[in-house]
């Protein structure tokens, strides 16, 4: 089973079409989103392009849970509002959180095989002990220039990263 990761959207659904074509091209129908969203109307946006299961965590900047947890609900999507969430996919053991808390602890507990952050808008891939920890980079574009998501084969335990260049804007430094 293969299961794609994103993160930071914030809205930019240029970003969001790109990465869920990908993924529904590649048969990925198993998806997890590691907040800021943004929009309540981006889950219904999702939905049209993409036919599989969304599961999401919010992030800092979603201000709104209620509407965009009822528009999850609409689409047929997940959507958590703790600042974890863990879910069980293809016997796999994973966390989700949007900011980077306690990685470290949650993969040395043994207890996860995956520990998935967002919020830096970075891309990261490291080992703990097993556990594998995931930023997927973010869909945003606006902050690294690229729009990146990451998809894991679950039986091999394998991570490749998906990036495309965002040209029509203009690059936000964050130092």
């Amino acid at each position: 089973m293969r299961v794609g990761i994103v993160s930071d959207s914030h809205d930019n659904l240029k970003g969001l079409k790109w990465a869920f074509t990908e993924l529904q091209s590649m048969g990925v129908d198993k998806v997890l989103h590691l907040g800021d969203i943004i929009s309540p109307f981006v889950p219904l946006r999702v939905r049209e392009f993409y036919d599989g299961d969304l599961w999401a965590i919010t992030g800092n900047n979603d201000g709104d849970h209620i509407h965009l947890s009822r528009n999850f609900e609409k689409a047929g999507f997940h959507l958590f509002t703790e600042e974890q969430a863990f879910v069980v996919l293809g016997g796999k053991n994973i966390v989700m959180m949007h900011e980077p808390r306690l990685l470290d602890e949650f993969a040395a507990s043994g207890e996860f095989d995956l520990v998935l952050y967002g919020h830096t808008h970075e891309r990261n891939l490291r080992k703990v002990r097993n556990a594998l920890i995931i930023n997927p980079g973010e869909l945003y574009g606006y902050i690294s220039g690229t729009v990146s998501f990451a998809v894991v084969d679950l039986e091999e335990m394998k991570v490749d990263f998906y990036e495309k260049e965002v040209s029509e804007v203009e690059r936000i430094p964050l130092r």
